[in-house]
Order: C-alpha cells, then sequence, then structure tokens
C-alpha cells in the first residue's frame, strides 16, 4: 500500500473516540428517557419482554463505533471513493436500524429507542466522515 492511502485512511484512535463519544451520548439519551423521563424501555421477546440496560446501550454503541470505524479504515484504503460509499451504507443501515423500535412495548419506549438509534448514528457518521 502507498503512503497517500495511509494516510487518507481514517487513525484507530480517532475510531475509538467516536465510539467511546457515541457510547456517552447513546448513555446520556437512556438516563433522560428512563431516569428522567421514567420510560421503561423495553421490547417484544418473544413471548415475553426484554429491557434495554445501561449495559447494552454502552456495549452495543461502542461495538457499533469500532465496526463502522473498521469498515471505512478498510474501505478508504482500498477505494477513493471509500468514505462516500460507507457514508452511504451506513446511512443505509441506520435507517434499516429503525425497524427494530417497531417491537417496543409502549409509543414512548419505542421513540426512546428510535432516538437512541438515530444519536448513536449521527455521533459514527458525522465524527468518522473526513472534513
Amino acid at each position: 500500500m502507498n503512503e497517500t492511502a495511509q494516510r487518507t485512511r481514517v487513525g484507530w484512535p480517532r475510531i475509538a473516540g467516536v465510539a467511546a463519544v457515541a457510547a456517552v451520548a447513546a448513555t446520556a439519551v437512556w438516563l433522560l428517557w428512563t431516569a428522567a423521563g421514567g420510560v421503561d424501555l423495553a421490547v417484544k421477546s418473544g413471548a415475553d419482554a426484554q429491557e434495554i440496560g445501561i449495559g447494552s446501550v454502552i456495549i452495543s454503541s461502542l461495538l457499533i463505533g469500532l465496526a463502522g470505524g473498521a469498515l471505512l479504515r478498510w474501505w478508504e484504503g482500498r477505494s477513493e471513493r471509500g468514505t462516500r460509499r460507507w457514508t452511504m451504507l451506513a446511512v443505509g443501515i441506520a435507517v434499516v436500524s429503525l425497524i427494530t423500535p417497531t417491537s417496543a412495548l409502549t409509543v414512548a419506549a419505542g421513540l426512546g429507542l428510535a432516538s437512541l438509534h438515530v444519536v448513536v448514528a449521527v455521533v459514527v457518521i458525522a465524527g468518522l466522515r473526513r472534513r
């Protein structure tokens, strides 16, 4: 790989930082809905209900940020339009992910879960794109 391609790739410190910011932002949104708003963020899981806890929010946000960054880094190293293609894919995945909150037990829980998806998507996409 040539030196120019390596310089244009997003770095691991930035990826880790964006993933951490996404987790912090998602935690803040989760706290607003649950602690301040009193909303029980729960989804249907078969015949039961599954509570969406703070641990799930933090871990999934971190993993999404790291996986998104790794994919962007890989794509940037292989294509001049890697960032643009990654952005289109990331936005598409974010839109499709909004299907999952439809299994929420209440409308308020659905809105809370959708807002978590949107916040993480905005932080990851905006944070990893080059300006």
